[in-house]
């Protein structure tokens, strides 16, 4: 039997829970549903922890570092959100601590758990891939920001474009182009993360638009699943792509089915990254104001840990809610309206 004594980041492991949220039920915590907290008490019996009471009594420094977790790098408007946080931050003195959470749960846990160990004055998680009660858990700990999430409530503050508003824009374009369904193409993610409030968006403008709106899964890369939308949505369609950087992969395809099938189909996506505007690209796409969200995503973390003012910790949660903006350019328009596959000729009879 090995010397190690289990931790609670052994059991958070264990359990498939963020550490705050073992931290939580551990210790009692009314906040944790009674089921979430008899099954993490078991875990930890099995494991044999055992309370460090002098780690526990060690009170959270002040600090000038704010923990920023990103989901991946691959994504442009994550890249410029970071470095608008990072600007925000610099000019109130303070200093942004940038980590990847990946797609992996396990690996967002050791993230966020990095940056509770050095003692941040908060975090700030982009569009995280965590059930409501590990964040409702991460705030007890410390000031916590989403930002391009919904808040579940608690003592976490959110900033997001207006999800309704920005998919009643893009379903509104799309049937002036003369779609007749709208096929909504996003990466498979669980039902809480930021993904599922756009599709439920989507689906709820093209109910009230008369619109139906097809939903289709993709992995990496977003081309095989825009083909199949393709092959089973013959009528005139209307694409919308989960970002910037799923829409590049179907630019190509849908040259291709073009050529081949002389059907146009238009394309939008969100973000407005550099990648829509380029010219080979052309993205009709969802702006979001990533220098406006990092202001206010700071501004509401540093006035729940009282940098620059009195503390409000135990604040009620407060969301900021930003007007979205459609850019439109070529991927989504043409001198024809949208039109279903043309059927091949018939053979003059010999």
């Amino acid at each position: 039997m090995g010397t190690h004594a289990a931790t609670q980041s052994d059991v958070a492991r264990a359990a498939g829970v963020s550490r705050s949220l073992v931290s939580l039920a551990l210790s009692g915590s009314p906040k944790v549903a009674r089921q979430t907290r008899e099954r993490i008490q078991q875990v930890a019996a099995e494991l044999g922890y055992r309370v460090n009471v002098a780690a526990s009594s060690l009170a959270r420094q002040s600090s000038t570092i704010i923990g920023l977790v990103l989901p991946n790098l691959r994504n442009a408007f994550f890249e410029r959100l970071a470095r608008c946080l990072g600007e925000a931050a610099a000019a109130r003195g303070l200093t942004l601590f940038v980590t990847v959470g990946a797609e992996q749960p396990e690996v967002l846990h050791q993230a966020i758990e990095s940056l509770l160990g050095v003692r941040v004055a908060g975090i700030i998680l982009v569009s995280p891939w965590l059930i409501d009660d590990d964040l409702l858990a991460i705030a007890e700990e410390t000031p916590v920001c989403l930002v391009g999430r919904r808040s579940p409530g608690g003592r976490v503050d959110a900033v997001h474009v207006d999800e309704e508003a920005a998919a009643g824009l893009v379903v509104r374009h799309l049937q002036e182009q003369g779609a007749q369904t709208i096929g909504y193409v996003s990466p498979r993610v669980t039902d809480q993360a930021s993904r599922h409030d756009r599709e439920v968006a989507l689906r709820r403008a093209g109910t009230e638009a008369g619109v139906p709106v097809v939903v289709q899964g993709c992995g990496e890369d977003a081309g095989p699943a825009v083909r199949q939308m393709l092959q089973v949505r013959p009528e005139p369609l209307g694409l919308v792509i989960h970002n910037d950087v799923f829409a590049i992969d179907a630019v190509p395809v849908l040259r291709e089915a073009e050529r081949q099938t002389r059907s146009r189909v238009a394309l939008v996506s969100y973000d407005n990254t550099y990648l829509a505007q380029r010219e080979e690209f052309s993205l009709t796409s969802v702006n979001q104001p990533e220098e406006i969200m990092a202001g206010r995503a700071i501004e509401l973390l540093c006035e729940r840990a009282g940098i620059g003012g009195p503390a409000a910790p135990d604040a009620p949660a407060r969301t900021v809610v930003l007007p979205p903006e459609l850019v439109v350019r070529s991927s989504s328009l043409g001198r024809e309206p949208l039109t279903a596959p043309a059927t091949p000729p018939t053979p003059a009879p010999r």
